[in-house]
Parts: C-alpha cells; structure tokens; sequence
C-alpha cells in the first residue's frame, strides 16, 4: 500500500486537522509582513482547521490561505504551477515522506512561490503511527542534512526558501 494511501486512511479518521500550523504562526506572520505576502498556498495542510477554527489567516492579515492535501479530498489537487502565491507555507509536512514523494514535495512547493516558502520541519519520531506500523514521521534527519537536501531539490526559482526546525518532542 501506497504512503498516499496510509495518510488518506488516516485522515478518514480524523488525524491530521492542521492544527500544527499553530507552533509556526509567529514566523509565517513575519514573513507575510516582511515580504507584503497578499496570497498563501498551505502545502499540506491537512482538513484546514486551523483557519476555520484558529483563523490563523486573520492573525496574519491575509485572506484564507489556498490549501492543498493530497490526503484529503477537496483539496487534494495541487494548483497549477502558473498559479503562483507570494508565499508557500509547508509545516510538519516534510517529515511524513520519503524518496520520490519527498523530492516531489519540495520541488512542487518552491515552483509555486514567487516570495518566500517556509518548510517547518519535526527532526524527531512522532507519536502517531502509520496504519503498517511505521512512524509517521517517516524521514528523520539532522538539520544539516534537511537543508542540503532541500537546497539540493528545490525549484531554482527567485523565492526565498526559509526552513525551520522542531526539534521539540510534541510528536505529530
């Protein structure tokens, strides 16, 4: 079985809402301000609860950000790569892929971003298992690593990519 098909068993039973996007709210807002972002597109953002319930995007001074979740349906469609935002926020993401899928993400991320992406990233063992028994935090690497990684797979494009890390034991 498929990682994709994993994650969209997962979300059926209700894991994965977006609240995590919260943890990261305070760098997403500085850097709306800092590069007047106007339009956002959440990569990966799970159902998206974190704007119908914690209006992060209001905190931010943005309209509600475009979502994308290839786990849930709805929003499981990536935008067009013409379809570009200011900024590309992809949080507690990365962490939950490997191989193909993982250099996909972030090449598919950072395409999108004509300001800034900001990739937030867990480099610790998550609490939730997969339906195989597997961590959900399926990439565990040392920031270092993360970061030429990412430099090595990412769109050469003129936005600026900003990673962070969490290197907390909260364990999504």
């Amino acid at each position: 079985m498929s990682t994709l098909a994993l994650y969209k068993q997962m979300h059926a039973k209700g894991k994965f809402p977006g609240h995590s996007t919260e943890k990261w709210s305070d760098i997403v807002a500085k850097a709306i301000k800092d590069y007047g972002a106007k339009s956002i597109l959440d990569f990966g953002s799970g159902k998206g609860m974190q704007y119908d319930t914690l209006k992060l995007h209001e905190k931010w001074g943005v309209e509600r950000p475009t979502l994308y979740d290839p786990a849930v349906p709805g929003i499981d469609k990536l935008p067009n790569p013409f379809n570009t935002f200011d900024g590309v926020i992809c949080l507690d993401v990365l962490e939950h892929l490997e191989g193909d899928e993982l250099r996909r993400a972030i090449f598919d991320a950072t395409i999108r971003a004509r300001k800034f992406v900001i990739f937030g990233i867990a480099t610790f063992p998550a609490k939730k298992t997969l339906p195989d028994g597997r961590n959900a935090h399926l990439t565990i690497w040392s920031q270092d690593v993360w970061t030429t990684f990412i430099n090595s797979h990412r769109f050469m494009g003129d936005a600026l990519v900003m990673v962070h890390f969490d290197g907390g034991h909260d364990g999504r």
